[in-house]
């Protein structure tokens, strides 16, 4: 039994690490909020007097996350919550 726990313990460790070190390492082709068309198009429209509305220029971002990477992200947040409890209660017990 204490060995399941141990290979179950382990994996979780693992996984949280992987999706941990993946959260934030995102590929992304052009991290330009505004591309140059977008602003050639904006000095234009400020020649000509138009009204200018900044959300017609920035070019949304793309969310690439699909359901396996949002139930990662979430299982990870699980095991940061309660990792970071026990440290903590660890930590308060060898203070005392």
């Amino acid at each position: 039994m204490k060995r399941i726990i141990k290979v179950l313990f382990l994996g979780m460790i693992i996984l949280f690490l992987i999706v941990f070190i993946n959260r934030n390492n995102n590929y992304y082709e052009n991290t330009n909020i505004i591309k140059e068309e977008a602003i050639k198009q904006f000095e234009k429209d400020l020649r000509e007097g138009k009204e200018i509305i900044p959300s017609h220029y920035i070019t949304p971002k793309k969310d690439y996350n699909n359901k396996a990477a949002l139930i990662g992200l979430k299982t990870s947040k699980i095991i940061e919550k309660i990792v970071k409890k026990t440290l903590n209660k660890m930590i308060r017990y060898i203070s005392t």
